[in-house]
């Protein structure tokens, strides 16, 4: 007891335990953010493997899908076709995300379709003479609360208005003819883009602070997008329904 009176009463002492106390408060904090960072690039992992899952599953339209009769959305040459999507099979891919990631998951689905010109034959591989269009989903939120994901939902450029995504969607030689009779040699297959995101429930931060219970937040959840093309596999049949969209 003597020894440690005269310890910190000692100002050699009292500096020791100072710096013992401030290293401790360093350690303290550089473990907090090690285990924040973790946590948040573990779980952005975990939900880029499962979006591009899930994507995949969806990309095969012809197995899985029924087919969709809406010719206003299919352009007009177009009655029916496998690779249209509603909001019922985005609902189903958003709880098999949830199901794999083991939490609720948001999702907006996109599709960019290329459209040929058929006033003139040799125009119709063309893509500067062809019309794109991108349909969409509604964004699907569990309890109808998208929180800050309706931020970066919104935040995506279209697919319709950016030559990016065109780069990426090939074109396949096919013989068929269109519901007019206009012979076309091929079609643009479609671009899907699969967006989701997830609140982050493990940052020590976000619980410190309360931002995981509010809407909006900065940082409160990751998100990912991932791009897949369509797979119908009957694209050698001529009245299939993987059509060959045109105007």
């Amino acid at each position: 007891m003597k020894y440690s009176g005269n310890f910190f009463r000692n100002k050699d002492g009292a500096i020791i335990s100072i710096e013992f106390v401030f290293c401790a408060f360093l350690f303290t904090a550089l473990m907090f953010i090690i285990y924040d960072g973790y946590s948040v690039i573990s779980l952005k992992n975990k939900l880029e493997r499962v979006n591009y899952a899930v994507a995949s599953i969806f990309r095969e339209r012809t197995a899985l899908y029924p087919v969709i009769n809406d010719r206003g959305k299919c352009f007009n040459l177009c009655d029916k076709s496998r690779e249209l999507f509603d909001n019922t099979q985005a609902e189903e891919l958003r709880q098999m995300a949830s199901e794999l990631l083991n939490r609720e998951v948001s999702i907006k689905i996109d599709v960019l379709l290329i459209s040929q010109d058929t006033s003139d034959p040799n125009f119709q591989a063309k893509i500067e003479h062809a019309k794109l269009k991108q349909l969409s989903s509604d964004p699907i939120c569990p309890s109808n609360s998208c929180g800050d994901a309706i931020n970066y939902f919104n935040s995506l450029s279209s697919m319709e208005d950016s030559t990016n995504y065109v780069k990426f969607i090939p074109y396949v030689r096919r013989n068929g003819t269109t519901g007019s009779g206009q012979s076309l040699t091929g079609r643009w297959i479609p671009l899907y883009r699969v967006s989701m995101c997830v609140k982050q429930e493990e940052s020590l931060f976000l619980r410190l602070t309360n931002s995981s219970e509010g809407g909006g937040g900065f940082g409160q959840s990751i998100c990912t997008s991932t791009m897949v093309l369509s797979r119908c596999n009957d694209m050698a049949i001529i009245n299939s329904t993987c059509p060959m969209y045109a105007h």
